[in-house]
């Protein structure tokens, strides 16, 4: 395994105590492992670039990290009432559709390969730096964003994760379209 991949690998096994720390008040250390999964996420895939360690289980291992810390953040920070939860059912159901728009081409395909779109970037860059300063606020209360910004900034990260969500369905459906 790569050092890119264990670097994944090591995103994914922190989600649990990133829960652990969130759900038992541990702010600080909940607000340093996102900072950390953040960080990491663009360390791997600067290490995979540069060190020429791109591999098909990279390319699947780095959105799933990304996919299971955010569905597990934004569970955590609705259930502590950080975000409304339509807002975390908008940003759950594009996962859930992606997921599924997945196995629909594996299915049809064979192919398991993973194709990141650029709104897909800019969406999951959104909810990261919306997860990232929510729990900020949480760590240093003293700082807290104007309620208008923190409430546009949640407004903006659903708006483009739905955004996001039709371009991959739209692009997936044409790809689909031209194989049957």
């Amino acid at each position: 395994m790569t050092l890119a991949n264990k670097i994944s690998a090591l995103r994914i096994a922190s989600v649990p105590i990133f829960l652990i720390a969130l759900l038992k008040d541990r702010f600080y250390l909940a607000t340093l492992i996102c900072f950390l999964s953040v960080l990491t996420d663009a360390l791997d895939g600067a290490i995979a670039r540069r060190f020429k360690q791109k591999t098909p289980l990279g390319r699947f291992l780095d959105p799933l990290a990304d996919k299971i810390f955010l569905i597990s953040a934004f569970a955590g920070l609705m259930r502590l009432k950080q975000i409304p939860d339509w807002a975390f059912i908008l940003i759950l159901s594009r996962d859930v559709a992606l997921f599924l728009g997945w196995i629909l081409t594996f299915l049809l395909t064979g192919s398991l390969e993973v194709r990141v779109r650029f709104l897909g970037k800019i969406a999951t860059g959104a909810q990261m730096l919306l997860i990232t300063i929510l729990l900020f606020q949480m760590t240093f209360p003293a700082l807290l964003l104007h309620p208008p910004a923190s409430e546009l900034l949640l407004w903006a990260t659903v708006a483009i994760t739905l955004v996001s969500m039709l371009d991959y369905g739209f692009t997936g459906s044409k790809h689909l379209g031209s194989i049957g």
